[in-house]
């Protein structure tokens, strides 16, 4: 893969910028709002919202737990890459997308063959 055989900052610009989203609560992560987060990456500068905008290959949102892992507050659920474009708004947007409960949820069964479970 693109890390282990070239090392993801060979490839792809640094952001100068990254916060880390924690966990408000202990429990299950429930949901991870694809959506979400797709559009909070074209907010952040990584996608086009007009045909001629540059796209910035250095931000990004990286996914540190996913759908079905158990957190405790204040555990790291993802890290926001971004060059000053990240507002208190954006980040309560991406904070929301990230549903934790009090029980386990099920794992999708596609998850469940690739992982081997």
């Amino acid at each position: 893969g693109i890390n282990a055989e070239y090392g993801y900052g060979r490839v792809f610009p640094k952001a100068k910028h990254i916060d880390t989203i924690t966990a408000p609560q202990s429990g299950f992560l429930e949901e991870v709002n694809a959506m979400s987060l797709g559009t909070a990456t074209v907010l952040l500068g990584g996608g086009r919202q007009l045909p001629g905008d540059k796209i910035d290959m250095a931000v990004g949102i990286k996914l540190l737990k996913t759908k079905g892992d158990q957190v405790e507050k204040g555990d790291s659920l993802a890290e926001i890459h971004h060059n000053g474009r990240l507002s208190k708004l954006l980040t309560t947007r991406i904070k929301e997308a990230f549903v934790i409960g009090e029980n386990c949820c099920p794992i999708n069964r596609v998850i469940a063959i690739v992982s081997g479970l």
